[in-house]
């Protein structure tokens, strides 16, 4: 399968060091698990996907299409190898049972069971393999009531309470991004990692479970927070969901927007000047209280020209203020900024003379 272009997935693009020595075995479809094992691939670890005959991967045939297939199947599974044959049958199972013992992963994303259904539950793979790291990436909590209960990503936002929160107009709106199934696709790559470190110790493999449902709850750690202080922050203005004028977005000119987020008030002070609006510092002591005020004048002035004259206007200023993009244009920009000077990891420094 050819690469295209566009998929900085997770943050990670270069191989690590050795990993190409690690066998991933992927047994997942449509989103979650296949994007967990595109960031092990992309690692360099080499992924086998392992499909049923007649049983294939549904993200195949979303629109649109690159080359006959769908451009989401594209995204999340490039560079790694592809099979299908039936593996329910003695023949098939032999061949399975010979990958198995040469993997080190295994990502299934089945309904809790299915797997044991069919003799590659973790119990019957560890016989067979004892260093295999099994991770099963599920929807919900897979010992509890819901188990094998029907979910996608948003049923587990909508559980894990992400999408109750709501925003500082009291309105639940509805995400374009799937958190939820990325959110446990990022905690399986976690714990997948973790769990090579252990075995480089026990030298035995071990069980995952990674829960969607739950892995997206516990990205909420502010309104968390909140509760755990004794109050319930859904559907109430918030620093974080557009309450507080420093961190919200405001309309320009032109139709579009702008994404302040000066929470700082060191960079609250620089954007109200930047702005014309010296005669409100004082007010920045206590954005909440002033919030109205401080959100009025601010509208007011970024209402009088468009979102790129801002940038332009903006530039150079440490305001923590961007244009907020389209998807094209945010794929045009990333690429800019990562061409436009090398990344100050990869920068080494010659050490400072001790002469």
């Amino acid at each position: 399968m050819r690469r295209l272009p566009g998929r900085p997935l997770g943050g990670i693009g270069i191989p690590f060091k050795g990993f190409s020595r690690l066998r991933v075995l992927d047994f997942s479809k449509l989103l979650p698990g296949p994007y967990a094992t595109q960031v092990l691939r992309d690692m360099g670890m080499k992924v086998t996907r392992v499909e049923l005959p007649y049983f294939g991967d549904l993200a195949r045939e979303f629109l649109p299409k690159i080359d006959g297939v769908g451009a989401t199947y594209w995204m999340v599974n490039q560079g790694k190898k592809e099979l299908c044959f039936d593996f329910r049958k003695p023949a098939g199972l032999k061949r399975l049972l010979r990958m198995i013992k040469e993997s080190d992963i295994l990502l299934e994303g089945f309904r809790p069971g299915l797997m044991e259904r069919i003799g590659l539950g973790y119990d019957a793979v560890r016989r067979i393999n004892p260093k295999i790291v099994y991770c099963s990436l599920v929807g919900y909590p897979p010992d509890g009531p819901w188990a094998r209960k029907a979910g996608h990503d948003l049923n587990f936002q909508a559980v894990a309470g992400l999408l109750g929160l709501g925003d500082s107009e009291q309105a639940i709106r509805f995400g374009s991004a799937q958190v939820a199934d990325l959110s446990g696709s990022m905690a399986a790559v976690a714990g997948i990692l973790a769990a090579l470190v252990e075995r480089q110790s026990t030298g035995k493999g071990r069980l995952l479970r990674v829960a969607m449902a739950e892995a997206i709850h516990s990205w909420l750690a502010i309104p968390l927070g909140h509760l755990a202080a004794g109050e319930d922050p859904s559907l109430q203005p918030q620093w974080w969901n557009g309450g507080h004028p420093f961190y919200r977005l405001y309309d320009t000119a032109d139709g579009k927007k702008i994404a302040v987020a000066a929470v700082e008030k060191g960079f609250a002070l620089t954007l109200l000047d930047a702005l014309g609006l010296s005669e409100l510092k004082s007010l920045a002591d206590e954005p909440a209280a002033h919030a109205e005020k401080l959100s009025s004048e601010i509208a007011k002035v970024f209402a009088t020209a468009g979102r790129d004259e801002w940038e332009r206007r903006l530039e150079g200023k440490d305001v923590c203020v961007t244009g907020v993009y389209s998807l094209k244009e945010a794929a045009e920009a990333l690429d800019r900024i990562r061409k436009s000077a090398p990344s100050s990891a990869l920068v080494r420094r010659k050490p400072r003379s001790r002469s």
